[in-house]
């Protein structure tokens, strides 16, 4: 079966195609070119009826500097837009060694623009389970945390629009004293991030998963 060639998804995804291009936004013009895209159409179709977007996701700058959560914080300090921040009310997560471990799986990704219904108002276990059971044979999985920063702000600073307004995504990354992270309540503010432990659920809080394209 056919893979999506970049013009096919351009024209299928629009403004929900994020490209090494589009990346540039809010990492800088040293993004390399992104290699081909390894979904098929038909995947890359299912996923767009779905609300899906469509990313080329780097792991590291060009300067070697690893895409953790304290180097995204780095690149946003340095704007002026307003558009494309954290939120500063806490920082914790840029001290937490355990947190700036995780970078995210390079490559091209689909990623769910809203949490899963489903996946809503559950603790972390059951919104697993629910994943799991929507995917079936596909690989979703979880977003790690830096994989949700990246992929908002450069949504935000591309397009000029803030995923994630109103809910939250529950990551795969824990903190050092073992919580889970959650990022969200994208407001005027900045991007929030907050680690609960597994017990926790309300109805704003779900999985927005992410299917990571493995090159053969």
């Amino acid at each position: 079966m056919t893979n999506l060639s970049h013009d096919d998804a351009a024209r299928l995804f629009g403004t929900d195609l994020i490209d090494a291009s589009a990346l540039r936004g809010l990492l800088g013009a040293d993004v390399a070119a992104a290699p081909p895209i390894p979904f098929t159409r038909d995947v890359a179709e299912t996923a767009h009826r779905d609300g899906c977007l469509l990313i080329y996701r780097v792991a590291a700058l060009a300067d070697g500097r690893p895409l953790n959560l304290a180097t995204l914080a780095q690149l946003t300090s340095g704007r002026s837009d307003g558009l494309v921040a954290f939120a500063a009310e806490d920082a914790w997560y840029l001290q937490d060694a355990t947190v700036n471990a995780a970078v995210p799986e390079a490559g091209w990704a689909l990623v769910a623009k809203e949490p899963w219904r489903e996946t809503c108002n559950q603790v972390y276990v059951r919104g697993e389970e629910a994943l799991r059971r929507r995917a079936g044979d596909q690989p979703w999985r979880r977003r790690r945390a830096p994989e949700i920063v990246l992929d908002t702000l450069a949504y935000a600073a591309a397009r000029g629009t803030h995923l994630l307004a109103d809910t939250w995504d529950w990551s795969s990354t824990s903190s050092h004293d073992g919580g889970l992270l959650n990022i969200g309540s994208f407001k005027g503010s900045g991007l929030d991030v907050l680690a609960y432990s597994k017990a926790v659920k309300h109805g704003a809080l779900g999985i927005c998963p992410t299917l990571v394209a493995q090159r053969s």
